[in-house]
């Protein structure tokens, strides 16, 4: 098993429950993968990376419940705000009470998109009848024509948009988000808090679900071994990483897709399946966990979801435990304003981010006990978040890549699932799935320098 993260570990976790032995290598130092649960001094959990449950989820809620982790809901009552320029808004529900004609232009962009991603096959989108059409074209040429007139409106929408792949929507697919949306079944439950995505948040943190995967593990996880190769040979695979050597029948890589690059497979592997990975590459997303000494923002009516489009803080979202004590305000930025305020000086980010804050939630925002910083892009062993996106003729020419094995090298991670795909859930389905392969693939395997098919763009 290349990767501890939550594909990694679940499929090692299945094979290991069926009798199999396993080994797990893993480059960093500790487990989850882009789920990261840091403990400060006092014992507070905090996630720097993925964190948030969707209801109906289940492969993820059982998982959870099978290793005596609960869940408890996200803080959403009371008002959210929206920043428009030097107003605030105060509202209820997902969409902000600007002009009448905005929020009808939104909501039926958000329509058509729902309505066309019911047209993409799950299990396959590159095989939709207009594939090739919308795998042509970018998200961004597509809000274009959305119809929405208002700057705000489009502000708004294409930050939400952007909030799901973290990079320029030009460089994006709309065939990639039509199938994103057909994965989660509409844009309201990606961009929702109450019945959407960020709906349920774990207690004690949800690297506390691969901790304890990882525990089952005892000497079958190697951690700070980073795989350099993977060898086929006769009746098995050799996978070798520093100082450590293990000799399998199968090997499932579970690691994000432009990281497959970096390990030396012999056979090598296929063109196509090269180009695939260059392309594939994860967004630019910097999550910053702001901890008070509680939430304030509570009494004061707020939810502390809000968002400022090309601000410091263009998303925050309440991440405070359930337990009550500390509140947490959980702060994102996408794509290029990422990167514009990664170019700043540290103290300056966090200052910027501060004023930020408190022209939101007032001055008892000014004073943070801790701020804790991530930005995922410059993670060596993951190289984005929250997941890899695909421009544009990407899906059409090598989509069935994703999860075809070559050989015996069997593809996990979030990237190649479809229900829940670039989610938790997503990475436990794609684990389970590459370990249902290896498990009943009773035939005989192809070997690993045999053509792969291509499919037609």
């Amino acid at each position: 098993m290349v990767g501890a993260g939550f594909a990694g570990l679940t499929a090692a976790r299945t094979l290991r429950r069926s009798g199999k032995s396993v080994v797990v290598l893993e480059a960093r130092d500790r487990v989850g993968g882009r789920v990261w649960t840091q403990q400060l001094a006092d014992g507070t959990p905090v996630d720097r990376g993925g964190a948030w449950l969707a209801p109906g989820r289940d492969e993820a809620f059982t998982l959870a419940g099978e290793l005596g982790v609960s869940t408890y809901r996200t803080w959403s009552e009371g008002f959210h705000l929206l920043i428009e320029e030097e107003r605030i808004h105060r509202y209820r529900g997902l969409i902000p009470k600007i002009s009448p004609p905005t929020v009808i232009s939104i909501a039926l962009a958000q329509l058509r998109i729902d309505l066309t991603a019911k047209r993409v096959p799950l299990e396959a989108p590159w095989s939709a009848r207009r594939a090739g059409a919308w795998d042509a074209q970018t998200v961004a040429s597509w809000l274009e024509r959305s119809g929405i007139r208002t700057t705000i409106g489009q502000n708004l929408f294409e930050m939400a948009l952007q909030g799901l792949f973290a990079t320029d929507l030009a460089e994006v697919s709309l065939l990639d988000l039509l199938f994103l949306v057909r994965a989660h079944g509409s844009t309201t439950t990606l961009f929702s808090v109450e019945g959407g995505s960020q709906e349920n948040l774990i207690e004690g943190g949800a690297g506390t679900i691969a901790r304890r995967m990882a525990d089952d593990l005892g000497d079958g996880l190697v951690l700070d071994a980073p795989v350099r190769s993977i060898t086929e040979q006769a009746g098995g695979i050799v996978v070798r990483s520093d100082g450590v050597a293990v000799q399998a029948a199968d090997v499932v890589v579970a690691v994000p897709p432009a990281l497959a690059l970096k390990i030396f497979f012999e056979p090598d592997l296929s063109p196509e399946r090269r180009r695939l990975y260059e392309q594939a590459v994860a967004g630019k997303e910097t999550k910053t966990v702001v901890i008070y000494d509680e939430p304030f923002w509570r009494a004061e009516g707020l939810s502390g979801q809000s968002a400022g489009p090309g601000s410091p803080a263009e998303v925050t979202i309440d991440a405070s435990p359930s337990h009550g004590g500390h509140g947490a305000l959980a702060s994102f930025t996408f794509g290029p304003v990422a990167q514009r305020l990664e170019a700043l000086d540290p103290d300056e980010r966090r200052s910027a981010l501060l004023r930020e804050l408190v022209g939101r939630f007032g001055p008892k925002a000014k004073s943070p006990l801790e701020l804790v910083e991530t930005a995922w892009w410059n993670e060596p062993w993951t190289l984005g978040c929250s997941m890899a996106h695909f421009p544009p003729g990407v899906l059409t020419r090598s989509g069935p890549l994703l999860r075809e094995p070559f050989g015996r090298v069997h593809w996990a991670g979030t990237e190649t699932a479809t229900t829940s795909h670039g989610a938790i859930d997503g990475a436990i389905r794609s684990g389970l799935r590459a370990a249902a392969a290896i498990l009943g693939d009773d035939a005989p395997t192809p070997p690993a320098g045999a053509p792969e098919k291509r499919t037609p763009s």
